[in-house]
């Protein structure tokens, strides 16, 4: 039948649209991933040490209700 693969598919489509692009980030009524995080690169990119800048990251998402695990 042509109705399951298509009801299949649209709960996959629906589950993963709840699922950040990066993986490791986790958030419970946090901002939206992909915002927080260009908003947080934007802060951080102006650190020239790699790990200044993933502490900073790090810091900058959690106060933005993300944190990676």
């Amino acid at each position: 039948m042509i109705v399951r693969p298509a009801c299949g598919f649209s709960a996959i489509a629906l589950l993963t649209a709840c699922a950040t692009t990066d993986p490791g980030w986790t958030g419970s009524g946090a901002e939206p991933f992909d915002q927080a995080l260009a908003d947080c690169h934007t802060q951080v990119d102006v650190i020239p040490e790699q790990v200044g800048r993933e502490a900073a990251l790090d810091r900058c998402m959690a106060a933005k209700g993300w944190t990676r695990g």
